[in-house]
């Protein structure tokens, strides 16, 4: 792995499956990412040097994917906490990955240009391109992926249109949205509820499920952030940061109440699986707090004081990934 004298300072994540800036900026120290895998009490083991951010997925047959931005560059590994890193690209301004059991593990990358390639199966196999920004660029890309329904890969433009494919990397995009003003994105899928998008406009929050197609819903008014996630047993999982605080519902689009998760939030990222049922996690100043089964009955646990990025997975087998990179130094 290459050692770099210059840094990279983490703007946004967004999970389910999380994108990654990788935006230069002068005098930023060295930043280590660590994560676990298991329970939220696990012990943490050190994954990266020279990184502010991190991205991670998971799934019961290939395990842990983890990536990380450095110097530019894109490394990833899969299968366990201590694999080697793989050198996935070069010149990346965005990563996004996710993965399933029989897919196996799907990476995106925004190029230097606002293109969109992708990759799914091995970290190996050759890349795919996706989205030509020649006209209009890619700002952000997030992707999901079930063993029924295939890769989900939703680009954000900077025209503020939202595309998504399904089923295949070679699918045609559809249109999701346009005109977006202060837009994310995020995305989940399971082989149950099918896919499911939201994004982030000027403070609103629409969702759709089951369907590229599938209607709008307005979900929450004066958001700052979305991260969403979904399983067959417990279906859709949304949380928005507003107002400083942190908001969740769980499985339903319309049945299910928002409930007051935690206050003084200024990041989220979730997962859920149908035997661990959801886990979230909060950025709290410098402190990150995790749950895990239950939207009231469970407790938060206190990760760590140290630092500003979150990313979480799981699954049913390997139970619950937690990333957390920007060490507040």
């Amino acid at each position: 792995m290459k050692v770099r004298r210059w840094f990279f300072v983490f703007v946004l994540v967004l999970l389910g499956s999380a994108w990654l800036p990788l935006t230069s900026a002068q005098a930023t120290p060295v930043i280590d990412d660590i994560a676990k895998e298991g329970s939220l009490t696990a012990a943490w083991t050190a994954e990266y040097t020279e990184t502010a951010a991190v991205s991670v997925a998971s799934d019961a047959t290939n395990g842990p994917l983890i990536a990380v931005p450095s110097g530019g560059d894109v490394y990833a590994k899969e299968g366990s906490l201590s694999a080697a890193w793989t050198e996935e690209w070069a010149t990346a301004s965005k990563v996004a990955i996710a993965s399933d059991a029989t897919n196996g593990p799907l990476i995106a990358v925004i190029d230097a240009s606002g293109n969109v390639w992708a990759k799914q199966g091995s970290l190996t196999t050759p890349w795919v391109e996706e989205y030509s920004g020649a006209s209009d660029a890619a700002t952000a890309v997030s992707v999901a992926s079930d063993p029924k329904n295939g890769p989900l890969i939703v680009v954000l433009t900077l025209a503020g249109n939202v595309y998504a494919k399904e089923g295949s990397l070679t699918a045609a995009f559809t249109t999701e949205y346009t005109g977006a003003s202060s837009p994310a994105v995020s995305v989940a899928s399971d082989a149950t509820n099918g896919p499911l998008i939201a994004v982030l406009n000027d403070g609103t929050v629409y969702a759709k499920e089951g369907s590229l197609t599938a209607a709008w819903l307005d979900e929450y008014n004066t958001a700052s952030q979305v991260a969403v996630a979904s399983d067959p047993t417990n279906g859709p999982l949304i949380a928005v940061v507003a107002g400083g605080s942190l908001y969740a519902k769980e499985g339903s689009m319309t049945g299910a109440t928002w409930l007051d998760e935690y206050n003084t939030a200024t990041e989220v990222s979730v997962a859920s699986d149908p035997t661990n049922g959801p886990l979230i996690a909060v950025v709290a100043g410098d402190n990150d707090y995790a749950k895990e089964g239950s939207m009231t009955g469970a407790t938060w646990t206190q990760e760590s004081s140290a630092y500003r990025v979150v990313a979480v997975a799981s699954d049913a087998k390997n139970g619950p990934v937690i990333g957390l990179a920007g060490a507040a130094v």
